[in-house]
């Protein structure tokens, strides 16, 4: 008996979710290159004229992908920030910022996109609060409770900048040439993806003094 295919109806977000999930699967196997809308569409299962429909290019879809991709992880954050004990290290964030920038090519997609030009323009008001949110979760963690004024929370807010700022740039360096310096330095794999990162929290954590070798 022949077999009967069915459309599977979906919603637009339920599309675009999926599509976006198809996307970034490729870009972690493939890199930047393996986001073509054929290929991308054969991995979600939809066709080639849903991914046009609902992202209008390759470049579209790309700028999509960077757009999701920093609102879950800035979310992600957030969520660990609001969930941790007092005084908890906060290693696990910066964890989570490698592994998306560095280690699922997001840091490779971003300077790809940049060098080809089509990088996304003008501001993103939803990253844009969720960045505010971030900075905000990270400087109540640098003031103190005896000292509530208006200058120490400006200069823990411009460290919160500063350090977010400094995390995301290594996040993203790691992501490009991570590989080839870790191999020019001598360091093996589980001190570049491990013990470096452990080491970058304690740096950014002021806690450089204390040894995280086994």
């Amino acid at each position: 008996m022949a077999e009967t295919n069915k459309r599977v109806r979906r919603t637009a977000v339920e599309a675009r979710t999926l599509i976006l999930n198809a996307a970034e699967a490729r870009l972690q196997s493939d890199g930047p290159e393996g986001l073509k809308v054929q290929e991308v569409a054969a991995v979600a299962g939809v066709a080639h004229s849903t991914v046009l429909h609902h992202f209008g290019s390759a470049a579209g879809l790309r700028a999509a992908l960077v757009e999701d991709m920093g609102k879950r992880l800035l979310e992600d954050i957030l969520a660990l920030f609001k969930s941790r004990d007092a005084g908890q290290a906060d290693s696990q964030v910066l964890f989570n910022v490698f592994a998306t920038l560095s280690d699922k090519g997001h840091a490779r997609l971003m300077a790809w996109m940049m060098l080809k030009g089509d990088q996304p323009t003008g501001s993103n008001e939803r990253t844009q609060a969720l960045f505010h949110q971030l900075i905000e979760e990270v400087a109540a963690t640098m003031v103190y409770q005896d000292d509530q004024s208006e200058k120490a929370w400006r200069q823990a807010r411009r460290t919160a900048r500063f350090a977010t700022m400094l995390a995301a740039v290594a996040a993203v360096g790691d992501g490009i040439s991570g590989g080839f310096l870790a191999e020019q330095i001598g360091l093996s794999e589980k001190e570049a993806k491990t013990e470096f990162r452990s080491w970058f929290a304690q740096v950014l954590n002021g806690e450089t003094n204390r040894d995280i070798c086994p």
